[in-house]
């Protein structure tokens, strides 16, 4: 990600970089975190923000980013300035276009940023519809399993990583892939995507997915038939020195951000990624965490901390219901619905089985936030044990 330059303010930077949603309860703020990446401090100040303009409670989203939601409309300057001095929207033109999820190994940092860099750069992949996805991961890595448009799987081997050997990835997109050198790859990528803007007739096509098959086949014209396969996503609990927790209903509390930001003296300030993909500003005092597409976050350095961040309110084991039971915004947030799905979700949490099927709660048929993996959908719920009779009644859907 580029550097903010530190003579001008976030505002003065990117006039009019935020472009945001008008729902029911106020405006929403979506935040772009390239593959999730930042520092703990910088979940502390943006929880500052969501307290101090709106709801208090951030959204983590199943993009591997964050939202702020009810905020005054027109959004205030102040707002607007202090968003783009933390740095996570260094380019107004690219808001709808870094939409970069990525597995959250620290080895990877390196071909996010990088490749986030080339997108910032370049005026013409501005045109990317907000919906298109790159996705960044390692061999089967789990965010394969979601629904990108080009993926970089690096095929480098532990041990040729951070060597002057140059190692290999591969770029993968609709079922082909090319084998590059592995600091080709980001590049390589971004060509497929102008290839997608050139193929592009209709500004309501999305996705790759969208094109005729004519015109996918033009995208990646070198490439071989490829089958992916990817693991199951990380459950709650430690990765190693790491630690892994989930957010129930993808909303980070004000507790659960200063529970971040305030361990290990985290107050040295935000952190981003630089054009290296480096968490500029992350050391032991403000640890590196990684925002998931699947509304947890991965805490580096943490697994010591399990019972801490337990009481602040994250899930950190995998025995929650929790970690099969998610929800939409539903009402009073969202005008399309009276179903409070998220307090029917809270309702059923007890009753919930969390070695059952997933189930997804929804109050209209736009099934808003449902997860990629099978699970199973709860269309306007009128109680609790509607929801906890559908997980042992299941009908299997596929996002």
């Amino acid at each position: 990600m580029s550097t903010p330059s530190p003579s001008r303010s976030g505002a003065d930077r990117c006039p009019g970089l935020l472009a945001p949603f008008v729902s029911a309860d106020g405006a929403i703020v979506r935040l772009r975190l390239p593959g999730g990446r930042m520092g703990a401090a910088t979940v502390g100040e943006i929880s500052s923000l969501a307290a101090r303009f709106g709801d208090p409670d951030v959204t983590l989203t199943s993009r591997g980013s964050l939202q702020l939601r009810g905020l005054p409309d027109p959004l205030p300057r102040e707002l607007i300035t202090a968003i783009g001095d933390l740095g996570l929207i260094p380019s107004g033109a690219h808001d709808k276009a870094r939409n970069i999820i990525a597995d959250p190994e620290e080895s990877l940092d390196d071909l996010v940023g990088t490749l986030d860099a080339g997108l910032l750069a370049d005026p013409v992949l501005a045109g990317l519809p907000g919906r298109f996805l790159f996705a960044v991961a390692g061999v089967c890595g789990p965010v394969l399993g979601e629904p990108w448009d080009i993926a970089i799987v690096d095929e480098t081997l532990p041990e040729v990583r951070g060597t002057s050997l140059e190692g290999a990835a591969r770029v993968v997109v609709d079922g082909h892939s090319v084998l590059v050198p592995r600091n080709e790859a980001a590049e390589a990528a971004l060509n497929v995507a102008r290839r997608f803007l050139d193929s592009r007739s209709d500004p309501r096509t999305w996705n790759i997915r969208d094109l005729p098959a004519d015109a996918r086949a033009t995208l990646l014209p070198e490439g071989t038939p490829f089958v992916m396969a990817a693991r199951e996503p990380p459950l709650p609990g430690p990765v190693g020195d790491d630690l892994m927790v989930l957010v129930p209903l993808g909303l980070l509390t004000p507790e659960m951000a200063a529970a971040l930001a305030t361990s290990r003296g985290s107050s040295q300030g935000s952190s981003h990624l630089d054009d290296r993909g480096d968490v500029r500003g992350s050391t032991h005092l403000d640890p590196r965490v990684v925002v998931t597409p699947w509304r947890s976050i991965l805490v580096s350095g943490g697994a010591d901390r399990a019972d801490e961040l337990a009481a602040a309110g994250f899930v950190t084991s995998p025995d929650s219901p929790w970690t099969v039971l998610t929800a939409c915004a539903g009402a009073p947030s969202c005008a399309r619905t009276d179903t409070p799905t998220r307090e029917l979700a809270r309702a059923a949490a007890p009753l919930i089985d969390p070695t059952g099927p997933p189930v997804h709660v929804i109050g209209c048929e736009r099934s808003c936030g449902r997860p990629a993996r099978a699970h199973t959908l709860v269309v306007n719920p009128s109680t609790a044990a509607d929801i906890v009779a559908a997980q042992h009644s299941p009908r299997h859907e596929k996002a």
